[in-house]
C-alpha cells in the first residue's frame, strides 16, 4: 500500500473523483510545493509554499491506474506528463511523514500561480467548475 496526496481533479467533488473509488481516505493534509492553474486542472511543482488537499492509501494496481490517468509514461520521466515523486506531509495526520504525489513535468510558463496552494478554492474563487 501507498500513501498517496492528492490536490486537484481526483479530490471528491470534482472532474475525477470516481478514479478514487476504492481508495481509503487517510485524512486532508498540505505538502510544500507550488501550486499552478493549467487550464482544466491544477500542476504542483516542488517551491517555496504549500499546497492543500488530501492523502489516500492505494494498492499498487490502483497507482498503476492512476499512473495512467495523469499521464505518466513508466521509466521516461521526459515522455511523461507528471511524474510520481516523494514530498512531506507539512500537516494532517501523517504530518512529518513521505507520501507520494503527481508533480507536474512539464513547464509552466504563462500559467497562472495558484498563491494560496488550494485547488478547490481557487476554483470557487474564479467560478470554474472541475
Amino acid at each position: 500500500m501507498t500513501y498517496l496526496f492528492i490536490y486537484g481533479t481526483l479530490m471528491p467533488g470534482l472532474r475525477l473523483e470516481a478514479e478514487m473509488h476504492g481508495a481509503r481516505f487517510v485524512g486532508p493534509a498540505q505538502v510544500p510545493g507550488r501550486l499552478f492553474d493549467l487550464g482544466r486542472y491544477p500542476g504542483l511543482l516542488p517551491g517555496d509554499g504549500h499546497v492543500t488537499g488530501e492523502v489516500y492509501e492505494v494498492d499498487d494496481a490502483h497507482l498503476a491506474r492512476l499512473d495512467g490517468v495523469e499521464g505518466v509514461v513508466p521509466g521516461d520521466r521526459a515522455e511523461s506528463h507528471y511524474w510520481r515523486e516523494v514530498v512531506p506531509v507539512a500537516s494532517g495526520p501523517l504530518q512529518g511523514q513521505p507520501v507520494q504525489t503527481y508533480v507536474y513535468n512539464r513547464p509552466v510558463d504563462g500559467c497562472t500561480p495558484i498563491p494560496h496552494g488550494d485547488y478547490r478554492r481557487y476554483i470557487r474563487e474564479v467560478g470554474r467548475e472541475s
